[in-house]
This record gives structure tokens, sequence and C-alpha cells, in this order.
């Protein structure tokens, strides 16, 4: 849809529209690393610097040091020196009178240095390094990881929260209380889905889900007024945007048939990725980071939302909670 309308639009044959598109791309990789690399280069002279100025603040602890040591040296030299030309006096009565006295004068009181640390510690300036850099750079992130929760007025009857709104489960026969009269309209009735407490209209935002253990899963992006019934098709075509994974495969719920995901094993968390300004929906592996599917959405002139599905219990098999994942850094 989005390629045919360009095509309309610029009249332009559709390998001229790819060479633009991938310029494009490298051009914001290239402008991304840029701003990684002037991140790293100033921590860089960060770190120099502090470097710099314990070297120089022990340099000149030690000047002081040698330069009281000189002093007091001067000092005993001149004692000798006074001493000695005295002795090669005559012997008098007067000097044997004067020794004491003398001696009390050309007194020098030797004042012995404080000791100095000479130890220089490379872990002080090191040390963990990379591991520090991350954590310095973690709340610069752009998208950082979006802290998230579940909308509990969305979550389908049978679905239980837990008491921080990050963990979804389903429990079959649970006792809801509710009747089609007293329905909240905001609430999901037929299918087992919740949406995040979070909608956007505008900028990139990424987030992960954790499914180790489950069998069955559904997540992504719904627009804020999704049907909340039964659908003919759960799929782009109703304002949805999701992954989902089923007897053993993902496939993305595309229109007007499921788009297989080639992934060898499934993963046990998803990253997804949402940039409103370039109208798109991109899933990963969230722990290798590697891409499986994107969408394009189109112009959406209501909010996005955060969408979660955890399925039934497929028989006592898909009886793990489906989790909102909050990195611990």
């Amino acid at each position: 849809m989005k390629l045919m309308n360009v095509m309309k639009l610029r009249k332009m044959p559709l390998w001229t529209h790819w060479k633009s598109r991938f310029e494009k791309i490298e051009r914001e990789i290239r402008a991304e690393f840029q701003n990684l690399h002037r991140f790293l280069n100033e921590e860089e002279e960060a770190d120099v610097e502090r470097l710099k100025k314990e070297r120089d603040k022990r340099v000149k602890i030690l000047k002081d040091r040698e330069k009281k040591i000189a002093m007091q040296g001067r000092d005993l030299e001149k004692a000798i020196e006074t001493l000695n030309c005295k002795l090669r006096e005559d012997d008098s009565p007067k000097l044997l009178k004067e020794i004491k006295e003398l001696l009390k004068r050309c007194e020098v009181n030797f004042v012995r240095p404080s000791p100095i640390d000479s130890e220089i510690f490379s872990s002080q300036f090191v040390g963990p390094i990379q591991y520090r850099i991350w954590k310095h750079m973690k709340p610069s992130l752009y998208p950082n990881i979006s802290l998230l929760t579940f909308d509990p007025e969305t979550a389908h009857p049978l679905l239980t929260l837990s008491p921080e709104r990050t963990a979804v489960t389903f429990e079959e026969g649970k006792e809801t209380g509710e009747n089609a009269a007293e329905r909240n309209p905001k609430r999901f009735h037929y299918y087992y889905c919740v949406m995040g407490s979070e909608g956007f209209t505008h900028g990139r935002h990424y987030w992960e889900v954790e499914v180790k253990g489950k069998t069955a899963w559904r997540v992504g992006v719904a627009r804020a007024d999704v049907h909340r019934g039964e659908m003919d098709s759960s799929s782009t075509l109703n304002g949805l945007w999701t992954l989902s994974l089923r007897n053993g495969s993902i496939t993305a719920c595309t229109h007007p048939k499921p788009t297989p995901v080639l992934s060898y094993t499934p993963p046990i968390r998803i990253g997804v990725f949402l940039d409103c300004d370039n109208e798109e929906v991109s899933f990963y592996n969230a722990v290798t980071m590697n891409p499986l599917f994107s969408f394009y959405t189109g112009t959406v002139l209501v909010p996005l939302y955060p969408f979660y599905n955890p399925c039934d219990t497929d028989e006592g098999k898909n009886c793990a909670p489906l989790s909102i994942f909050h990195p611990s850094l």
C-alpha cells in the first residue's frame, strides 16, 4: 500500500524508489552511530581528564614534599657550616662558654614528611569501564526502553494481572461477575487480550515482552479504538499489528492471510519497536536483537497502544504468564 502510493505520487521506477529508501536509511544509520561516537568520545575525554587531574594532584604533592625536604636540608647545611666556622676558631674559654648557646641556636628540627600513597590503581580509572559507560549511556538512549504496565480496564474478564500490572495469566473458569449490560466498553470480551496503559501518537518507542515457557501468545500494537468483541479478521485490516506464536510457529498477523516468520527457535523475549513518525512497527528477538518482522501502519489518527494476548492454557501447556520485561539497569 505504502509503496504503491509513493510510486503513483512520484511516478518513479521501483529501483529508483528503492535506491532512495536505502540511501535514507544509510543516512539514519550513520547519524545514529555519529551520536554514539560523540557520546563515547565525550566519556573518553572525561575519563582522560580525570586521570590527568589525579596525576597532577600526585605530582604537586610530591613536589611540595621535595620542596619542604630541600628547605630543611638547606637549614641543616647552614647549621653545620656555622658550627664548622666556630670550631675552626682558636680554642678559648669564650668558645667553651658559648658552645651550649651556639648548639641551641644552630639546632635544626627536622620534620618528617607525612607518608604519601605511592600506589596507583588501574581499577580507579579503568575497571569495568564498558559496563560503567553503558550505565552512563542508558539514560540518554533514544528510544529508551519504555517501562509499561497493563491497563486493567481493558483486560478480558478471564485474565488476571499481577499487583504491579506487569504480568498477565489466563484463568479458565474464573468468576467474572460481569454481564453484557454492565460491560466496560474498554474491556475485551471475546479475545483474551489486554492493552498497555500508555498510548503513543509520535516519537519512537521500544518495549520488551517476556514469553518464556509459553506455547501460544500474541503481542504487538493496536489502535486505541480497536474493536473489543469478535472480529472477522484480527489483523492489520482491523487496526492490529501483531506477531503470534501457535503450534511452534511464529506468524505476522497480516491481511489477507498471515505471513510466516522465520525463527529457528521461538524467542523467549520479544522486542517491539513503534516508530510513529515513520509509521512502522517492528519486532525483534530481544535477546539477540535479530529483526523478526516489520509492518507499515500508514497514517493513524488515534493513539497506538501496546497489545498483549497470553492466549488460553492450551490444556495446561501454556500456563506461564506473559510479562512486560523491565530491565534491572
